[in-house]
């Protein structure tokens, strides 16, 4: 077995424990040595993996296809001016039911649901200024932080109801509701963009 196929087999043995233990007790309470103790790893090999347990959690995106927020948005096949915003964490999410379900039941303080929103905010303020609009400043920050907030707020609902309807219907409704408000909001209708 290569390196590379070991370090990625040790990885998903800790994220499965990490995984498995907070079906049973709240994340406060878990410790390192519990996860490296139910994944059949040393402590101190934990540490060759991961900083500590929220570095653990926050891996857990790598599952659902976001390495970086650069993996957020898809091109959108159907409009050429806005990206798909959610279809990468409403598909990963349906595929990795149970990472997605560990992190998002943790509520809106534990570290992985923070760092998906600090994600969101940057690709969204990222794709407001890449899209050369004359977006004011005073409307950009409500604006990318509206965005992000209702994207992980759906995924929140999605995920904790037991994902209701499919990722790409779901996804897609997302997709009509914040288009419609950019543009409406920003002036982002086709016509009126600066080129």
């Amino acid at each position: 077995m290569s390196q590379h196929s070991r370090t990625q087999k040790a990885r998903n043995a800790l994220r499965g424990a990490m995984i498995e233990l907070l079906t049973k007790q709240p994340y406060e309470s878990i410790s390192v040595q519990d996860i490296a103790s139910r994944a059949g790893v040393s402590r101190s090999s934990f540490y060759v993996y991961f900083r500590d347990k929220d570095d653990l959690l926050i891996s857990g995106f790598e599952e659902i296809g976001v390495n970086s927020y650069d993996d957020l948005f898809e091109t959108s096949d159907s409009d050429p001016y806005y990206p798909n915003f959610s279809i990468v964490l409403f598909r990963g999410s349906e595929r990795e039911k149970e990472v997605s379900r560990a992190i998002l039941k943790l509520g809106s303080s534990n570290p992985a649901f923070l760092h998906m929103r600090n994600m969101l905010v940057i690709k969204t303020r990222d794709w407001l200024h890449s899209i050369n609009t004359a977006v004011p400043e005073e409307d950009l920050e409500p604006t990318v932080h509206y965005l992000a907030s209702a994207l992980q707020g759906l995924l929140t609902w999605w995920v904790t109801n037991d994902f209701p309807s499919p990722a790409d219907t779901i996804s897609r409704h997302f997709n009509q509701l914040a288009i419609a408000g950019l543009q409406g909001l920003l002036h982002l209708a086709p016509e009126n963009r600066l080129q």
